[in-house]
């Protein structure tokens, strides 16, 4: 009893003298969800899939308030009708600098320097677009967001589509082997038969030939 009274007493006098001891492992795993490093993951993953033109998983990873402002199956159309400029060119994240549970990214394309907000929400980082874009969801629809942008210049080529062929249609560019030229004869059509010769018939006159003259009385 004596021995026990003594180790309980000494981890008390740890405690004192080191309060942290008792939730350093939750704080340290709290810091490494926050961390620079995390910032950058999720920041690239979420731009990848931005530039690589999977705007669907691109949206997934959107704050939860943000998705509220468009459809995810609306936000995809609005890239089929108006893509984006440089596709297939990825981000490289510069800076990250974090403040609480807030993010603010520095990533480059093409030359170009762009910010990006993100937030820490639900465990993850969670991109948020600017508010200007995010009213734009809410009071236009993609259609005339798509026309805005088209005009403004900054939409890049939509995919045409390959015109469907109907084999029951005949294309008037291919010539058709069935069609007959008429310079060539064609073996297959109709001619004339010839007329055999008619052989006269002794009992009927020819009128052709003049009968004799009936002599005079």
């Amino acid at each position: 009893m004596a021995v026990g009274l003594l180790i309980g007493a000494a981890l008390s006098v740890v405690t004192v003298l080191d309060p942290a001891a008792s939730s350093k492992s939750p704080s340290v795993a709290r810091d490494s969800e926050r961390s620079e490093t995390t910032v950058r993951q999720a920041a690239q993953v979420g731009l990848d899939a931005y530039s690589g033109g999977s705007y669907g998983d691109f949206w997934d990873l959107w704050s939860a308030q943000a998705q509220t402002a468009v459809a995810r199956e609306e936000y995809v159309r609005l890239f089929q009708l108006c893509p984006q400029p440089v596709p297939d060119v990825r981000f490289a994240v510069t800076t990250v600098a974090i403040t609480g549970d807030d993010a603010r990214v520095q990533a480059t394309r093409s030359g170009d320097t762009t910010d990006f907000a993100f937030r820490y929400e639900g465990g993850s980082w969670r991109y948020v677009p600017p508010p200007e874009e995010l009213q734009e969801y809410r009071t236009q629809g993609v259609d005339q967001l798509a026309r805005l942008r088209q005009a403004a210049g900054t939409c890049g080529t939509v995919a045409s589509t390959p015109p469907t062929y109907d084999p029951s249609v005949p294309d008037p560019s291919v010539p058709n082997p069935a069609a007959s030229d008429p310079a060539v004869p064609d073996p297959a059509a109709s001619v004339p038969p010839t007329s055999a010769p008619t052989v006269p018939d002794p009992s009927v006159p020819d009128p052709a030939v003049s009968a004799p003259a009936t002599p005079p009385a």
